[in-house]
């Protein structure tokens, strides 16, 4: 992202004589949330305002997963405002430090953050820089996660339950094969409690919450794997959720790991150094928070006309599959009760309709006809799961930031 024109003299003079106000943080962090492309443009673009232009800059970058150049616009922003407005120079400050755990994961970033509360102490609420010296503390010590893979790659194969679209990729640890499903739409290893036992899984003693697609809360606690096998591929210090129910699921932190997979019906395949890639020029379009700790991939599909944000979620076993904003696009019918299961132990009666849209998948229409769920909280309108592999692979490359749906030759 070019910023013309915007200079840190120009950067700290927009804050004179009154701060820019929480509205600039809260606008930012909820459209790098939605990874919303057209509306932080629109920010940066539009605005007479060198401090909304400059978020704009960095949260944009960090959707398209450009980290180091995010950076150099967060760390502009914290030079310029922290004398005038330390409250968004902090937030730059945690949008920087995001990006670090982003890339080189919480071993790196957690003790990068210490710094960050040095630099505000005196300067902030003293209660803001205990929250944030809190959450380091907590995470201390936890070692970042390895990789090793042959210089080739690897070919997992995936194998099927009977009635269950998602293919399960067999891990070996603490002597124990266990079946997961590669999740795009989830975080860490997410594990069930006698499964995460029995696998050697080390608890850290920290506790949180996640929210099933209907919005329930669901209780979780942290944990580390210290030894993982996929294959010929090793992973080391794998970070783990452990949650109420039956959840076994290799999702997107763990999977991103990787550098660059391949995910179809009945492989994941994995890319080494040396492996020759998928024609793939799609840019890579990412979700997050801006301390980094949470993300998740997303595509931009047109479906009837208008571009969607569509998430990438290969642990459900729908083909495409719409929420409440979905149901006010389009034309419902056959509504109906259905029981779905979610993480944890919880079982839901939504109602789901049906809706019949014509897609556009990598330049291909395609008439669809999927399910949605009015009640469904999902972050983003759509959501494109496994059902989909059978027409098209999930190609993810994190090492040169780009995304393709690579359709099966039956479709072209």
């Amino acid at each position: 992202m070019m910023l013309a024109g915007l200079t840190l003299a120009g950067v700290a003079a927009a804050a004179e004589p009154a701060p820019a106000g929480d509205w600039h943080r809260d606008m930012v962090t909820q459209a790098t949330v939605d990874a919303s492309v057209p509306a932080l443009a629109d920010a940066y673009q539009h605005t007479s305002d060198p401090v909304m232009r400059v978020l704009a800059a960095m949260a944009l970058e960090r959707i398209h997963l450009n980290l180091d150049k995010s950076s150099e616009d967060a760390r502009l922003c914290e030079r310029a405002l922290i004398g005038s407005d330390p409250g968004i120079a902090l937030f730059c400050a945690q949008f920087d430090n995001g990006n670090l755990r982003l890339a080189q994961g919480p071993a790196v970033a957690d003790p990068a953050e210490q710094a960050v509360i040095q630099r505000f102490t005196g300067k902030v609420p003293a209660a803001t820089l205990k929250t944030m010296r809190d959450y380091v503390d907590a995470h201390r010590g936890v070692a970042p996660m390895k990789v090793e893979m042959p210089a080739t790659g690897a070919i997992l194969p995936l194998v099927h339950r009977p009635r269950d679209r998602r293919g399960l990729l067999e891990v070996q640890a603490n002597g124990l094969t266990t079946r997961l499903v590669p999740g795009t739409g989830s975080g860490p290893l997410a594990l069930d409690e006698a499964t995460a036992k029995r696998m050697g899984v080390r608890m850290l003693g920290i506790t949180g919450q996640t929210r099933d697609f209907l919005g329930t809360d669901v209780p979780l606690q942290y944990g580390v794997l210290d030894r993982m096998q996929l294959g010929p591929i090793t992973l080391t210090q794998v970070p783990v959720e452990v949650v109420p129910g039956r959840e076994r699921v290799l999702g997107i932190d763990v999977l991103r790991q990787l550098g660059a997979f391949r995910l179809s019906r009945t492989e994941l395949q994995v890319y080494g150094p040396k492996s020759p890639r998928p024609a793939c020029h799609e840019p890579m379009l990412v979700a997050s928070n801006p301390w980094g700790n949470w993300l998740r991939v997303v595509v931009a599909l047109p479906i009837d006309g208008h571009i969607e944000t569509t998430e990438l979620v290969s642990g459900s076993d729908l083909y495409l599959s719409g929420n409440r904003q979905a149901a006010d696009q389009l034309p419902l019918y056959d509504n109906r009760r259905a029981r779905t299961n979610g993480p944890g132990e919880f079982t839901h009666h939504a109602r789901v309709s049906r809706a019949t849209a014509e897609v556009v998948v990598s330049g291909q229409p395609i008439h669809m006809t999927f399910d949605v769920f009015p009640d469904a909280r999902m972050p983003w309108p759509y959501m494109l799961g496994s059902g989909a592999l059978r027409d098209m692979d999930f190609f993810l490359d994190f090492q040169q930031h780009h995304t393709c749906l690579l359709l099966h030759d039956h479709l072209h």
